[in-house]
């Protein structure tokens, strides 16, 4: 397979790793393992340090969503817009790509680029260059501060995107593809109707066709490399609609048609509008994510299987390092027998359980790998965005405490995750568990009940798993997989208390009966006073089994900031275990407001 003719074949991997010299030396690990495979292309754009200085507005959470996203403008800035960006954090990125890019080189390989575009630039800027405003491209309900894109229909900014290209590739020549997701995280084309405040931009553009717009871009881009004598591969990705959403693009594989060849719209490349042919193999933590390490064997074989037909494209993805080994061996696996049906899935699947768990305790790890299968599949019919990150994480269900009265907090109890929340409304909204992002969609009882019954699938699938692990032991491997396991269950949890606990709350505050203050003796405790003290105590008691497990660990059980100071609204810190129990210990505190909400029980 290829990418455009004039590349040759080309899988793409993409790495994970961090960012220290050690780090590198992972790199350098996972590079060699790539060539081994087959690989040409490694994507360099992953795990880089966040670029925390766009948190520019107090209490403004959007930029979450493009602080770890590599802009062209930002990391290799033209002379026009450098003085509006952080220069040291544009070196430090900049030097790190390069490093990754000299390893990449010793062994042979090629480097992809993949970020959003066209991505928001600094309103300093725009107060400099009023005519180069384009888009809005926050999400309103989600952000206190409008922020908006560079025009691309302007000849300046594409001026400004030659630049950039050109210095991104006089120091990293091995950067021949990219790939740029729009209308997504602060980006956005002008008059776009899925932009996220509705089709919008400057008035001369307005009735400009929108694959003019994406072809004068994608044209500019290659031009540019073309004056550097380079040749590139450009691909412009929509961020895949919701049943909610408006696509960015109507007609995609046409728009392609005005481009030459090695550029690309929603994969569809110049002139015919075939397919770009590259192959595509995911890997990461899918819906598992924080926890790290839990096997996806079944997931990325049919990846694999999926994307197998001629001219499929199959990037390869390790977005999970602690699944890296076992990612690669299933690649190998897959190239190795080439599996066409579910039944030749599991047989080549079988023969990776027979090399790591010997030919006896193969059949439990399969079982093992179907079980956890099964556990994100149930997990993903509550992905409005994953569940564990929109409520695990972004509304840091994980380590904030569920009391009754939230607003009664005080600020000792509550600012290490009311800052980390993905909330850009009031302190009502921020106080519901279930408003995430302003999206109530796991608001009342129905989706209480909704919820308790696919958690249970969920808690039942992963039981099934953790006892195929303990067959699996003695061994340290899979002691560590049992504790991430553990781990996965503990977050599982969280999300059904969370649910269930602002459900009640909600009914109970709704109702509005007041308690007895006075209850006569023989009074027992109502159903519902009952239910929401069980529930809380349920969560505190898997909050102390979470933190024993993180406290205890053998491994990395979850992906968390390497830093304190780079824990952000997307991504846990590493004083997790502290706040956990800070979190046990508030919940323990206020034990007595429920008295406030029920009549107290007087046996």
């Amino acid at each position: 397979m290829k990418i455009v003719k004039r590349f040759g074949l080309a899988l793409i991997l993409l790495a994970p790793w961090c960012r220290g010299a050690s780090d590198l030396a992972e790199f350098e690990r996972f590079a060699i393992r790539a060539k081994q495979l087959g690989a040409t292309h490694v994507v360099i754009t992953d795990d880089l340090p966040p670029a925390l200085w766009q948190f520019d507005t107090p209490g403004d959470p959007y930029p979450a969503w493009f602080i770890y996203q590599p802009g062209l403008l930002k990391i290799f800035p033209p002379a026009e817009v450098a003085p509006y960006e952080n220069r040291d954090y544009s070196e430090k990125v900049a030097a790190l790509l390069q490093a990754r890019c000299e390893i990449l080189r010793r062994h042979g390989l090629k480097a992809a680029y993949h970020t959003n575009e066209p991505q928001v630039l600094p309103e300093a800027f725009f107060t400099a260059h009023p005519e180069l405003r384009g888009p809005r491209v926050d999400q309103p309900n989600r952000s206190r501060k409008a922020r908006f894109a560079p025009c691309v229909d302007r000849p300046e900014t594409l001026a400004l995107y030659r630049e950039a290209m050109q210095k991104l590739l006089a120091r990293l020549p091995e950067v021949d593809m990219f790939s740029f997701l729009t209308t997504d995280s602060g980006s956005g084309l002008c008059w776009a109707p899925g932009l996220y405040p509705d089709a919008n931009g400057p008035s001369f553009c307005e009735r400009r066709p929108m694959e003019d717009r994406a072809a004068g871009f994608l044209k500019a881009l290659e031009d540019a490399a073309a004056q550097s004598g380079r040749h590139i591969t450009v691909d412009l990705v929509e961020i895949t609609p919701r049943q909610w959403m408006l696509p960015t693009f109507d007609r995609p594989q046409e728009m392609a048609r005005k481009l030459p060849a090695g550029l690309a719209i929603d994969h569809f490349e110049g002139p015919d509008g075939k397919r770009l042919p590259v192959r595509n193999f995911g890997g990461g933590t899918g819906e598992f994510y924080p926890v790290v390490g839990v096997p996806r064997a079944v997931t990325v074989m049919r990846g694999l299987m999926g994307a197998s037909q001629p001219g499929a494209p199959l990037v390869v993805s390790f977005g999970d390092p602690a699944s890296l080994d076992l990612n690669f061996r299933i690649l190998e696996q897959y190239e190795k027998s080439k599996p066409k049906t579910e039944i030749e899935m599991l047989s080549a699947l079988r023969e990776v359980g027979v090399e790591l768990a010997g030919k006896e305790k193969a059949d439990d790890l399969l079982s093992l790998w179907l079980d956890t299968a099964d556990a994100e599949r149930y997990l993903g019919t509550l992905n409005f965005g994953p569940v564990l990150t929109m409520g695990d994480i972004l509304a840091r269900w994980i380590n904030r405490p569920f009391v009754p009265f939230p607003g009664d907090l005080v600020p000792a109890e509550k600012n290490y995750y009311r800052k980390f929340l993905m909330q850009a409304k009031g302190e009502e909204q921020a106080d519901d568990l279930v408003d995430i992002q302003a999206m109530r969609m796991y608001e009342g009882w129905g989706a209480r009940l909704l919820v308790q019954n696919i958690i249970a699938k969920v808690t039942a699938s992963l039981n099934r798993a953790e006892a195929a692990d303990a067959r699996l032991k003695p061994g340290a491997a899979w002691d560590l997989l049992g504790e991430r396991l553990a781990a996965l269950e503990c977050f599982v949890e969280t999300v059904d208390h969370a649910v269930e606990y602002q459900a009640q709350l909600d009914r109970t505050k709704q109702s509005g009966v007041s308690p007895d203050p006075n209850p006569p003796l023989g009074t027992r405790s109502s159903w519902d006073r009952v239910d929401l003290q069980r529930i809380a105590r349920d969560e505190i008691d898997n909050t102390a089994r979470l933190r024993q497990l993180l406290v205890t660990a053998k491994g990395p059980l979850i992906d968390t900031a390497s830093t304190p100071d780079e824990e952000t609204i997307r991504k846990l810190g590493p004083e997790l275990p502290e706040q956990l129990k800070h979190k046990i210990d508030t919940m323990n505190a206020h034990w007595e407001d429920y008295r406030h909400l029920y009549t107290l029980p007087n046996p």
